[in-house]
């Protein structure tokens, strides 16, 4: 096991400060450095929540029937508090760096509807991939919090009402 992966298995992204994370089975595999949690709120005792972002087709013209999600990516629990789980501005290598360049959602969020039946409430599990740099990073720059430099991040939500799953975010930070 590398350091990095002793590190991951300790340490959550900073991302995550806003919401309990359980560790659980990364839902995708890859030729890196990964670690994935399920995500609930950390004041109820909750599963299922609201996913709110920006769809990608509204900024990206070549992807408008494309149901994938930017961020910023919010969840909305059942008791309507929310957390904010990613953006892109500031969460990920490229964000950490102040030099991110991806695109990024403004205005009024949309709910991320189920695409088999349509509705809105989602089990999320947020999956986090990291490239061989973070392991650089552990040894020139031992100050700096590896877990917070992924490279790609995966939100998934498994329907409430029909248990499809669907990606929801993907992307290459």
């Amino acid at each position: 096991m590398t350091p990095l992966e002793s590190l991951l298995k300790t340490k959550l992204p900073r991302c995550l400060d806003q919401v309990k994370a359980t560790a659980v089975v990364p839902p995708e595999s890859r030729d890196c450095s990964v670690t994935a949690f399920g995500l609930g709120p950390k004041a109820i005792d909750d599963v299922t929540a609201q996913v709110l972002g920006y769809p990608l087709g509204d900024y990206n013209p070549l992807c408008k029937n494309d149901p994938d999600f930017i961020g910023p990516l919010t969840l909305r629990w059942s008791d309507g508090t929310e957390s904010c789980v990613f953006d892109s501005d500031i969460h990920g290598y490229h964000g950490e760096m102040d030099s991110s360049a991806k695109l990024r959602g403004s205005g009024a969020p949309r709910a991320f509807a189920c695409g088999k039946c349509g509705r809105d409430r989602f089990r999320v599990t947020a999956q986090f991939d990291y490239s061989d740099a973070c392991d650089d990073l552990l040894d020139d720059e031992p100050d700096l919090l590896a877990q917070d430099y992924f490279c790609n991040v995966i939100f998934l939500g498994a329907c409430a009402e029909c248990g499809h799953i669907n990606r929801i975010l993907d992307m290459d930070l």
